[in-house]
């Protein structure tokens, strides 16, 4: 059984560099953020381009797709720099909504598969660049990914801190959510 570790929060919270860092340490497949190269991909081709709804749902699919590869091949773990949630705060933030089949594809991510989700703080500082929308409601973000893991009755540990501080309370949620996995087997 794989287990999955998903780091999820507000953007500039340090997901991607936690998420390289783990996927090294344990030698575990790393899945990336998509909607980043994605995006990326979109405005080489049009610098004017500006994304709409159907764009998340785009990245939706391609993620869920990638993510569904990777497990197929039962690693002992698997780490994503963020998953469908972060597409369904985003949505819901910025559209009011979100697609219907990303609500779906989450519901069954959650029942499926062993996850636990690494909630991380915004106490770091913003590092801005072209893609990044919210510098001033990281706190507000952070709160409401808390919300949403509450809401959706996910295992999640935050994390906070230094890149260190951060690493190691990740290690110890990780050696607590697998102990208690395995000995419920």
């Amino acid at each position: 059984m794989t287990h999955t570790y998903v780091l999820t929060g507000p953007e500039s919270s340090g997901k991607t560099t936690l998420a390289a860092a783990l996927s090294s340490y344990w030698s575990a497949p790393l899945l990336r953020e998509y909607s980043r190269e994605y995006l990326e991909q979109k405005r080489l081709s049009d610098p004017e381009f500006s994304y709409q709804q159907d764009d998340i749902l785009t990245i939706a699919q391609h993620h869920y797709a990638q993510e569904t590869e990777l497990l197929k091949q039962a690693p002992e773990r698997l780490v994503c720099d963020t998953d469908l949630l972060v597409l369904i705060v985003w949505s819901e933030i910025k559209y009011r909504n979100c697609d219907t089949w990303i609500y779906e594809k989450f519901q069954q991510s959650l029942q499926q598969h062993n996850r636990h989700y690494i909630l991380c703080d915004w106490q770091i500082p913003w590092e801005a660049d072209e893609l990044r929308e919210n510098p001033q409601d990281r706190r507000e973000l952070f709160r409401l990914y808390q919300a949403k893991l509450k809401q959706y009755g996910i295992i999640y540990t935050a994390v906070g801190g230094s890149n260190m501080q951060r690493f190691r309370q990740i290690f110890a949620a990780a050696y607590r959510h697998e102990l208690e996995i395995n000995q419920r087997q």
